[in-house]
C-alpha cells in the first residue's frame, strides 16, 4: 500500500473574479446602492430648488399661505451674469441697471448696445445728518443720455424724511427736476435702515407706524403728478414698513447671491447683484430685471 507520509498537498488557489464577473454576482447589490444614492441626490435638488435660500417673515407674522405669480424655473442665467424670465421660449423680462453720480460719465449708447433695456436713475437724495435735498450731480445727463439710447428710464430718491411733510417735501421737489419729463418706468422710493459712513443717520429711529406713513405719503404725491411709485429696499428695509401696506404697492426688490428673489411679497422687479459690468459704464453697477411682463 503507497505511503502518503512524506508528501503535502498544495493549498488550492484563490478564485480571481474579473470586474464584471464581480458585478454580474453582485448585481442586486450594486443596483440597491446606485438606486439608494441617486434617490437622496434627486432629493436634494428637488429641496434646493423649491425651498427659499431664506424666508423673509414682514412684521412678525409669516405668510405660509403666500405662492408667488411667478414660476421661479423660468428664471435663466445668461452666459453674462444677466437673469431673464424665459416662459415657453419667449423672454418676458427686460435687463435693466440703476445708476447715480458713482457711475461717473456713461457712454449710453453702448449700454443700450450691450443689451440693456431699461435704468432707474437717481434724481437725488436727502441728506442723511442735516436733511438738505441735493440733486443728482448726473441726473440730467443720465437722463438726456438714456432717453437718446432708446433706453427705458426711471428715477429714484434716496429720502431720509422723517415725517409725511418731508415725504411730500421728497416728492414735490422730484416733480420739479423732472419737469414734465415722461417716465417708462416708476419714480422709486429708496429709504434704507443704513447709510453708509453715518452711524446715526436722521431717520434711524422711526417706527413702523411713521415709515409707513412716509411711504404712502411719498407714493400718493408721486401718483398725484400722474407717475407711477415703487418702494425699493431688501428685506430690512422693507420690514420697517408694516406688511400689509406693501401688498398695495409696486415693490423694486434688493436681494444678492442667492438663485432666485424669496420676499414672500408681490414684486415687480429685482435687483439681483452690484457688481455688473455694461459697456459704456468706467464702473461696476447695480442689476436689475422688470418683471412686469411676466405677471
Amino acid at each position: 500500500m503507497p505511503s502518503n507520509r512524506g508528501t503535502r498537498r498544495s493549498p488550492r488557489e484563490p478564485e480571481r473574479l474579473t470586474l464584471i464577473q464581480f458585478a454580474a454576482q453582485n448585481a442586486v447589490y450594486i443596483v440597491g446602492v446606485a438606486a439608494v444614492v441617486a434617490l437622496v441626490c434627486v432629493m436634494l435638488v428637488a429641496i434646493r430648488s423649491c425651498v427659499p435660500t431664506e424666508t423673509y417673515d414682514f412684521d412678525g407674522e409669516l405668510d405660509f399661505y403666500y405662492e408667488s405669480p411667478f414660476d421661479w424655473s423660468n428664471l435663466q442665467m445668461g452666459d453674462d451674469g444677466r437673469y431673464a424670465y424665459i416662459d415657453n421660449g419667449k423672454v418676458r423680462s427686460h435687463s435693466g441697471i440703476d445708476v447715480s453720480e458713482n457711475q461717473l460719465e456713461i457712454d449710453w449708447q453702448a449700454v443700450a448696445d450691450d443689451g440693456i433695456d431699461f435704468a432707474m436713475i437717481r434724481l437725488g437724495y436727502r441728506g442723511a445728518t442735516e436733511g438738505t435735498l441735493y440733486t443728482d450731480a448726473q441726473f440730467e445727463a443720465n437722463l438726456k443720455g438714456a432717453k437718446a439710447a432708446g433706453v427705458g428710464c426711471g428715477v429714484y430718491f434716496f429720502s431720509q424724511a422723517v415725517n409725511e411733510k418731508e415725504a411730500k417735501e421728497e416728492a414735490e421737489f422730484i416733480i420739479d427736476q423732472l419737469d414734465g419729463a415722461e417716465l417708462e418706468y416708476p419714480v422709486a422710493f429708496d429709504f434704507e435702515s443704513a447709510v453708509a459712513g453715518v452711524d446715526l443717520p436722521r431717520a434711524y429711529n422711526l417706527d413702523k407706524d411713521q415709515m409707513t406713513k412716509i411711504g404712502e405719503a411719498f407714493c400718493e404725491r408721486i401718483e398725484k403728478a400722474g407717475y407711477k411709485a415703487m418702494i425699493y429696499g431688501n428685506y430690512y428695509d422693507l420690514d420697517m414698513y408694516h406688511y400689509k401696506s406693501l401688498q398695495s404697492k409696486a415693490i423694486w426688490w434688493a436681494e444678492y447671491d442667492v438663485w432666485y428673489p424669496n420676499p414672500n411679497i408681490d414684486i415687480v422687479m429685482w435687483q439681483y447683484s452690484n457688481g455688473g459690468i455694461v459697456d459704456g459704464i468706467p464702473t461696476a453697477v447695480d442689476m436689475n430685471i422688470d418683471l412686469t411682463d411676466a405677471l
